[in-house]
């Protein structure tokens, strides 16, 4: 059965504009996702219609208040661009950060160099962490993941028996005394921005002063940092590095 929208593409894929745009709009008017964001495109090119920046930006965000990806992203460049003669950062990270939990990896790097931008650490590292995780090459730059998981299957039963908020005091009090002394010598720093407790543990860590972009170099902490931890829990712990 062809659909209003396959209509809709066969039109544009003939150049027959405006009745494409007239099925999209009809199948959109079924809450037909796609639709919606081909007449956003349509308006923003002056095609099948008038240029109407305005109508090309409500168009899609009926998609994205339907969970439409693309909807999203071009929303978050929308407002960020300020395509309608304003920018919007706030507007623009909101949609970026919606775009990035429905799984897009670009949005994904992009919210966490926003968030790092506006000095929201951990969502930051929430962010490029989930990023880095899923390849993306620039995150993968900014994020270092340090471990030996896996290497070594003995647990620290006694750390582990703990609750969360104790295994967190015992890793502040080690980094307070063991790890800020070191750096600090050096005029760096370090501060713990997520704990979280589990099988393999996680900690997330930045750097701070001269040791920013210490992971980066010839003379990398994170071989310090991953043997005090190791120390501390055991072999099955997780560093986020930024």
């Amino acid at each position: 059965m062809t659909t209003l929208f396959d209509k809709g593409v066969s039109a544009y894929e003939q150049k027959a504009y405006p009745v494409a745009y007239k099925h999209f709009e009809e199948a959109a008017s079924e809450e037909n996702r796609d639709a919606m964001v081909n007449l956003a495109i349509m308006h923003m090119k002056g095609v099948g219609c008038e240029r109407d920046l305005e109508e090309a930006k409500n168009w899609f965000e009926k998609a994205a208040s339907l969970g439409h990806s693309h909807a999203m992203m071009s929303l978050a460049h929308f407002y960020e661009k300020g395509m309608d003669g304003s920018a919007d950062g706030d507007k623009a990270l909101e949609y970026y950060v919606q775009a990035a939990n429905n799984g897009i990896v670009d949005a994904q790097l992009k919210a966490g160099m926003l968030f790092r931008e506006r000095g929201k650490i951990s969502k930051a590292m929430q962010y490029l962490i989930t990023a880095a995780h899923n390849n993306n090459a620039q995150a993968q730059e900014i994020i270092t993941y340090v471990s030996n998981a896996g290497v070594d299957d003995h647990m620290n039963e006694m750390f582990r028996s703990l609750e969360e908020a104790k295994q967190k005091e015992l890793v502040e009090n080690m980094i307070q005394t063991k790890i800020r002394p070191t750096l600090e010598a050096d005029s760096g720093g370090i501060e713990l921005i997520n704990y979280i407790a589990g099988e393999t543990p996680q900690v997330w860590l930045n750097y701070l002063g001269a040791c920013s972009g210490c992971h980066l170099g010839s003379t990398s902490t994170a071989d310090m940092l991953l043997d005090q931890f190791e120390a501390l829990i055991d072999k099955n712990v997780v560093l986020y590095l930024m």
